[in-house]
């Protein structure tokens, strides 16, 4: 299974009301993908889906230096 950008828009927004405060990215991966691919196709599609909310002005995301974790909250 591919987890889409669609896919993650819909698992952020249902966050929406809890992302107050800056929470790591990698936590809104759904907790049945288990395996190494299943995390990596749930990360690429909430980060596409947090650029795309991010462009439309719903959540912020940040990331502290180069190759660190990348955060998002709710503006």
């Amino acid at each position: 299974p591919v987890f889409t950008t669609e896919d993650g828009i819909k698992t952020i927004k249902e966050f929406f009301g809890k992302l107050g405060d800056w929470k790591e990215m990698k936590d809104l991966i759904p907790s049945h993908y288990t395996s190494k691919k299943l995390k990596k196709t749930g990360y690429a599609g909430i980060f596409a889906g947090a650029l795309e909310l991010t462009r439309e002005g719903n959540i912020s995301i940040k990331q502290n230096k180069l190759f660190d974790d990348i955060y998002i909250k709710e503006n």
